[in-house]
This record gives structure tokens, sequence and C-alpha cells, in this order.
């Protein structure tokens, strides 16, 4: 009677590791595919931010608790930015929209590029966790993964993944999804400086006649150091497109970045950025001639001709950020980007403002 009692429980244990087996199977058969269409992706040149939106979704899919923060750092800058902005990562802002100071884990891990990747349990408590203890607590994270991402010629990454407790899954498994995930970030990297020193000398893109997105980058400093001399303000505008582009779209594309160049004013700086984002540079002598522009190319995409396009009828949303509240490129795009995220509407724009979204300048100074 004994011996069965043994056997019975010993043929459960192995059911019970059979089923997990078969889970973590299934797991990573799902991974796999995911990862097939991520070389697609990479090799038709789509953005980091894209690989790593889709990069949380399918972590998420397998641990569900989990929840990641992309950083990156120049070369030849110091300090870490925010890839990306949401309601969770907002709060680790400061009064300026900056991320700061990184923990003392963080920050020692991020200047060991010799260490791929580390884990750490009951952070909490740690008091090298101690500066990022109430982003934590209110959203009740306890593990962490943290992965370098170094490279040699061009951006530094820096991956955090916080979970709120262990998953049911083997260590092996989820190490070769965090892994898996940093080398995916790695051949984007590549393909973006690679993308930088094949295209710089082509400064219009071919789909729709705007600048290229390093065309830009390059006149838009000129236009910071013009704005500093003379003291003036400019205004960054992220428009986005709610639908997906396909092929089949490039002629109405093209025909869409034609009426956005004709919108705004000769001297403005329109490029295209890829996956259905225009990026607009202007001058502006007050904060509510951005949102004078911003009405202007609403108006203009609600054209009865155009509107009917599915480029446009899916909706546009419109981000604004502005100098000299944030003081380069890069600064400015990630806040513009962060407002346009923020429009909840159809059509719609959002102005980002010391680390705030708004509907309308008016509403800056009211207390």
């Amino acid at each position: 009677m004994v011996l069965d009692s043994f056997q019975s429980d010993d043929v459960q244990a192995l059911h019970a590791r059979l089923l997990k087996a078969e889970k973590e199977r299934d797991l990573l058969k799902s991974f796999n595919v995911s990862n097939a269409q991520r070389l697609l992706s990479v090799a038709s040149g789509k953005p980091v931010s894209f690989f790593w939106k889709d990069i949380q979704a399918n972590l998420q899919k397998i641990l569900p608790d989990c929840y990641g923060l992309l950083l990156v750092r120049s070369k030849g800058s110091q300090g870490w930015v925010l890839v990306t902005r949401d309601e969770k990562n907002a709060t680790l802002l400061n009064s300026e929209g900056q991320l700061g100071t990184l923990p003392r884990a963080l920050m020692t891990f991020s200047e060991s590029p010799s260490c791929p990747k580390r884990r750490e349990a009951n952070i909490q408590l740690s008091v090298d966790w101690g500066l990022w203890k109430g982003f934590l607590e209110l959203n009740g994270f306890s593990d962490v993964v943290m992965l370098n991402v170094p490279t040699k010629q061009h951006d530094d990454y820096l991956m955090v993944f916080f979970q709120c407790h262990s998953a049911d899954i083997s260590d092996e498994v989820i190490d070769l999804l965090f892994d898996e995930s940093a080398n995916c970030m790695k051949a984007v990297s590549l393909r973006e400086y690679s993308d930088r020193c094949l295209f710089e000398d082509g400064h219009r893109d071919p789909q729709t006649a705007l600048l290229r997105r390093y065309s830009f980058e390059n006149n838009f400093a000129m236009v910071l150091k013009d704005s500093r001399r003379h003291f003036q303000r400019v205004a960054l505008m992220s428009l986005r497109l709610h639908a997906r582009i396909t092929q089949d779209d490039a002629a109405d594309l093209k025909a869409l970045a034609a009426l956005i160049q004709r919108t705004v004013r000769d001297n403005d700086l329109v490029a295209y950025y890829d996956d259905g984002e225009f990026v607009m540079g202007i001058r502006i002598r007050h904060m509510e001639d951005a949102e004078v522009v911003a009405n202007k190319l609403m108006k203009a995409l609600r054209d009865p001709e155009l509107a009917a396009k599915k480029l446009v009828s899916d909706g546009v949303s419109i981000g604004i950020s502005f100098y000299p509240e944030h003081s380069s490129l890069d600064d400015l795009y990630r806040a513009a980007s962060f407002a346009e995220n923020s429009v909840s509407e159809s059509f719609g724009h959002r102005l980002e403002f010391h680390g705030r979204v708004y509907s309308s300048s008016n509403d800056f100074y009211v207390f």
C-alpha cells in the first residue's frame, strides 16, 4: 500500500513535469515564430521603438507581470534617457521631464559592459534601488533582470525588466527569452547605424520626397543653433498616421506628404521618419503658434478627398514639444512622441510641457 502511494506520487510528479515541459515547448515555438517576423522587420528598416513594443508584447504573453524600460546612451554622452515613455515610467521623470540619476545598482551594472545580464530579487528592500523605491512599491515590483546592449560605433542600450513575482517557468527558458530580446536590439542598433552610413548622402526619402531622418537631424541642429543665438522658440511636431502603411499606399503617401509640406511654411523642416510618422521642426514666436499649425494640419487632413483614403480615415495624432524647454533634438523628439502617444481620440493633438501632457497651451500655467 505504501509502495503504491509512492508510485502514485512519482507518477503525479512526472506528469506535472511533463505538462510544464510541454507548456515551455509551446511558448518557445511561439517565440521562435515572433523572432522570424522580427528579422523581416529588421531588414525592412523598422525603428527601435517598433521592436521595443514588440519585445514587450511577446514577453508579456509568457510573463504577464513583466514590465520593461529601454534606456539609450549616445556615444560621448554620460546620461541615460528613456527611449519611449508611458504612464508608468513617467513617474521616474523629474520636473524637467528628464530621467535623472539612476539607482546605484542599475548605474553600476550599466558601467559593466562585460556583464551582459544580471538578475536581482527583493529589490524593493535594497538600498541600491532606493532612488526608485516609490516606483517599485507603486507597481509591486520585486525582481529585476538587467541586460547591457553595448555597441562599438553607435548608441548603447540598457534593457531593464521588472517582475512582481517569480514565474512558473524554468530559469533556462526565461534566460533564453531575455537573451534573444537583447540580440534583437543589437541587430536593430547595427542596422540603424548601417542606415546612417549608407544613406547619409541621400537627403530625400524616395517615398515622400521629404527629408530623410538624418538629413532632418542635421538641418534641425542648425535651427537650434540659430534659435540659441537669437533667443527664439522652436517647436517639434510628430504627426503619426494610425493606419498601417503598405506598398499599395505609395501614391497616397506621397500625396499626403505634399499636402503636409504645403500646409507648413517654406522655411519649416518636414521629414518622413518611416512607419507612418512625419516630423516637423518649426520656428515660432509664441507657444500657441504651434497649435495654430497643428489645427491647420488637421483641417487640411480632413479634406473630403483625402479623408476618404485609408491612410487618413483611420486617424491622425500629433504631438508637440518645445525648445528651450528641451534643449536637444533627442529630448524634443521623445517629448513629442510622448505627447503623440497620449492622444486618445482618432484625430487630435497634445502638447508636452515640463513632463506633462496638455490639450492646449492655455492650460500650461493654470494652477
